[in-house]
């Protein structure tokens, strides 16, 4: 019986030191696994914290983002690339549905594919150029690609104005240079006896030396206004003298050809302007106002107030040859010249084709807009706007 009663004992101790054991191994696993929670719920915070900073990024980028899984099914994409694929929301749609799928499969195919793991190229859509670029990401169970999309029409825009500006700046040069190698050639040997030729030879090279000084200072004038090293310091002057300074060294021409002058400007008016610069302005487009009326026709300056007086309005009116409708939207580039062989009398001096567009740079750093309007055969009339000094 004893023997009995001390095998009970001995069960229940054991059974005892089981259930300690078991309660035990739960405490740990019940520990464990909050810990588990606890580490995921973070990991979770960390997820989301950092899709937030993911969307805060991509939504700030200029650029847009697209992200394709291995199926070749859109999973994110922010506002930009929305805007750039004129797409309202084509999450979890296959890429070939995209207005751009077809440009932008290859390049997502050559990464799935493992051919690359970044390939960049440029798609080009109506005038706007784009630059397209896809990296893979993931491991190869769960290879997808991330799209990012630039718009580079602004930068082709660029380079090709660096292009033609280089060669436009070589062609104009060209000329003064060789009128004046082929001067100095011809004065030699028996042309030096020849006092009306060498006296003509003279007045030749000078008119090229004028050119060149004309295009250096407007070349010089432009790159210091683009680079905002020529700053403009507005006072408030009278637009009478203004226009009176300007006209002063360009009146032998206006005699010379029987240019018949009016000014009607206010003699109270005034603007705010940086006097050396608008005076330049005016000179420039009053200059091809005389260049371009015939002897005996008319050219009139005027001054209003526009805008409740809040600002002046200028006008130089001509009665010459005029610019074509399909020239006039590029008058103010550089360099561009309407009808070369037609716009100048025999023997006048030729423009640079910048005149204008420092017209336009000195303007418009006033803070005011300059514009044309004209009629072939009838003339033209160059308008430009300044704050007023009242």
């Amino acid at each position: 019986m004893q023997i009995l009663f001390g095998a009970a004992i001995l069960v229940i101790v054991v059974l005892a030191f089981f259930a300690w054991r078991l309660k035990q191994h739960a405490d740990e696993i019940e520990y464990a696994a909050s810990r588990l929670e606890l580490r995921c719920s973070a990991l979770e915070l960390e997820r989301a914290a950092l899709d937030q900073k993911l969307s805060a990024f991509t939504q700030v980028t200029s650029d847009g983002i697209v992200q394709v899984d291995a199926a070749d099914t859109v999973v994110y994409m922010n506002a930009t690339a929305r805007a750039l694929l004129e797409s309202a929301d084509e999450v979890n749609r296959p890429l070939g549905q995209l207005t751009w799928g077809y440009d932008l499969q290859q390049l997502v195919n050559q990464v799935l594919g493992e051919t690359a793991g970044t390939i960049s190229q440029t798609v080009v859509k109506g005038e706007r150029a784009f630059r397209v670029t896809a990296v893979a990401m993931g491991d190869e169970e769960e290879r997808g690609v991330l799209l990012g999309i630039a718009e580079v029409t602004e930068l082709q825009r660029l380079g090709r104005a660096r292009r033609e500006f280089v060669a436009n700046i070589s062609h104009e040069l060209r000329t003064p240079v060789t009128s004046l190698q082929l001067l100095s050639e011809t004065l030699t040997g028996d042309v030096l006896d020849d006092r009306a030729m060498v006296v003509d030879i003279i007045n030749k090279t000078r008119v090229q030396i004028d050119l060149l000084k004309q295009l250096t200072d407007e070349l010089m004038d432009l790159a210091l206004i683009e680079s905002g090293q020529a700053p403009i310091r507005l006072v408030s002057v009278f637009a009478s003298e203004l226009v009176n300074d300007a006209l002063t060294p360009l009146r032998p021409q206006i005699e010379r050809k029987h240019i018949t002058l009016e000014t009607h400007i206010p003699p109270d008016m005034e603007v705010l302007a940086d006097a050396q610069a608008i005076r330049k302005v005016i000179g420039n487009l009053t200059h091809n106002a005389i260049k371009f009326t015939p002897p005996d026709g008319r050219i009139t300056i005027r001054a209003v107030w526009r805008n409740e007086g809040a600002d002046v309005e200028m006008s130089i009116q001509d009665s010459g040859t005029g610019i074509p409708r399909e020239d006039l939207p590029r008058i103010f580039e550089r360099f561009y010249k309407v009808d070369r062989a037609r716009t100048r009398a025999q023997g006048e001096l030729r423009g640079t084709g910048l005149g204008l567009a420092v017209a336009k740079h000195m303007v418009e750093a006033h803070g005011g807009k300059i514009w044309a309007e004209s009629v072939q055969g009838k003339g033209s009339t160059f308008y430009f706007t300044l704050p007023s000094g009242e």
